[in-house]
């Protein structure tokens, strides 16, 4: 009994799988990636391949159209400070500003991703239109980047509907900014302090002129 429990199992009779056919796979040939620039003027697919000038002189209306978006790209990109300024100081209801914001951001990302299809084309012609847009939008819109050159107001001019009674005027130095939506933010949270009844930022001076009252 004792030799008949020591007694290794049978051994298992070999598995035969059935071989396996897989069918032959056949992949479209892939056309070349246009790597150098051409010239050519007519039958060049704008964005959609059904979306070609068929004539020269429609082709360059488009490169013209090109140029033109280009140009207002520039133009609304440089604007965002002066927008996000007005934004802040104006009136309207958040849901409002945000909206006008998502616009804008949708526009500009639209507008940049459709130009750099167009310069992808490598025509020569279209990828020009794209460059010059660019610089016509600096030539016409290049100052909005520029920091807004102010003075610090006067005390008068700061508090002139409630004239001071027992009032401080206060210079203090400012680092960190870097463009006019800084100047509204830092003046939003002076204004916010306990005491302060005015404050004025001068982007260019990196200084901040404060009128508080005696007890601030």
């Amino acid at each position: 009994a004792a030799a008949q429990e020591c007694m290794p199992p049978p051994p298992m009779p070999p598995m035969h799988m059935p071989p396996m056919h897989m069918p032959p796979m056949h992949m479209p040939p892939m056309a070349p990636m246009v790597m150098s620039f051409g010239a050519a003027t007519s039958g060049v697919p704008f964005l959609f391949s059904s979306w070609k000038p068929a004539t020269p002189a429609a082709f360059f209306f488009a490169c013209a159209l090109t140029m033109a978006a280009a140009a207002a790209l520039e133009v609304a990109l440089r604007a965002l400070p002066h927008l996000e300024r007005r934004l802040a100081r104006g009136g309207r209801r958040l849901a409002h500003r945000n909206l006008l914001r998502a616009a804008h951001t949708v526009a500009t990302t639209g507008l940049s991703y459709a130009l750099m299809l167009l310069a992808m084309s490598f025509n020569v012609y279209i990828f020009a239109a794209v460059i010059l847009g660019f610089g016509l939008g600096a030539l016409f819109a290049g100052h909005l980047h520029e920091p807004p050159k102010t003075r610090p107001p006067r005390l008068a001019e700061m508090d002139s509907a409630n004239p001071p009674t027992c009032e401080q005027l206060s210079v203090l130095r400012v680092s960190g900014m870097t463009c006019a939506a800084c100047v509204v933010a830092v003046e939003v949270a002076l204004r916010s302090v306990a005491g302060v009844t005015a404050a004025a930022v001068d982007l260019e001076a990196g200084s901040a002129t404060v009128l508080s009252s005696s007890g601030g």
